[in-house]
């Protein structure tokens, strides 16, 4: 067998075992026990939407995507992001935080067009919007009782990582001010630090092009956001839409911390400590997190399924 055939047949099996181990993670988590007796109750409108609503933010997140890599000159079809996206999310399922999407993403977009730099520049801008949506969604919940449960420590998280992307935009945006920051860091890494200035410098985008980026990044947050609205209100907590909202959102900004694999137990930890300031028990908490996650897990799937049955469009590089 060729060395490209035996790779093939290695990452098809590893696949398929990391395949396996999703189905029997979400299975055996902590507290799946619980649901099928909770079945006969859940709202089946709520589940379908809260499984819906996780490819909403991958359909956002993939153009979103696409829109960058196009700035860089790099012009993929929506359907081999997509298949790139999908399978990254499959990986990220045993990553801290987005680490494995984001690295799958950037050396399967380098390994089809050998734009390695171009690749990564678009991720780092994607990730930059990313959070600066995020702040943006979480400031516009400041109506629905959001400081009651961020406090101030969590808004000026939210505002510090809005304000600090939007710094690391414009500075990726203007080559010169980078260069300029570059060239008056201490002289042992000045050297570095001018290299990687040449190589995330890019070009301005239009005006347009932010609006589409950050109206689509406002989508995707939101979307991710609401999946725990549909779950809580699938599971009938005594908690407002609005409410459940804000706590979505905090659990999106908790699963950014990379202390956990795929945001397990940093997503259920949030859910109890914040619903049980409007009375909502452990027990019904920790669920809402939970049943969060599995909903969440579809994508993933899919993606494992790519890898594992798929075929690629040959590399270019």
């Amino acid at each position: 067998m060729a060395k490209s055939g035996r790779v093939r047949v290695i990452r098809r099996v590893v696949s398929a075992a990391l395949l396996g181990v999703v189905l029997y993670w979400v299975a055996r988590t902590e507290g799946v026990a619980e649901l099928p007796s909770r079945l006969a109750r859940l709202e089946p409108r709520y589940v379908a939407l809260a499984v819906l609503l996780p490819f909403v933010a991958v359909a956002s997140g993939v153009r979103r995507w696409q829109l960058l890599l196009a700035h860089e000159g790099i012009r993929l079809p929506f359907t081999t992001l997509l298949g790139s996206f999908l399978r990254g999310r499959f990986v990220g399922a045993f990553t801290p935080s987005t680490t494995g999407l984001d690295l799958y993403r950037l050396v399967d977009v380098a390994g089809r067009t050998g734009a390695r730099a171009a690749s990564g520049r678009a991720i780092l801008v994607e990730k930059l919007h990313g959070l600066v949506a995020l702040s943006l969604v979480t400031f516009a919940l400041l109506p629905a009782g959001l400081a009651r449960f961020f406090g101030a420590a969590g808004l000026a998280l939210a505002g510090v990582l809005g304000v600090t992307s939007i710094v690391g935009l414009v500075l990726v945006a203007r080559p010169a001010a980078l260069r300029a920051l570059a060239s008056r860091v201490p002289k042992k890494i000045r050297g570095r630090a001018t290299e990687l200035a040449e190589v995330l410098a890019s070009a301005p985008p239009t005006p347009r092009l932010v609006c589409e980026v950050a109206a689509l990044g406002v989508v995707s947050h939101a979307a991710t956001a609401t999946v725990f609205v549909a779950t809580g209100l699938a599971l009938g907590v005594s908690a407002s839409p609005f409410t459940l909202l804000v706590v979505g959102n905090a659990i999106v900004l908790a699963t950014l911390l990379p202390i956990s694999v795929g945001g397990v137990g940093v997503r259920e930890g949030t859910a109890v400590a914040l619903l049980a300031l409007v009375g909502v028990g452990a027990a019904e908490a920790t669920l809402v997190g939970l049943l969060g996650y599995c909903v969440a897990q579809p994508p993933a799937i899919v993606g494992g399924l790519s890898e594992l049955f798929g075929r690629r469009a040959p590399s270019l590089a």
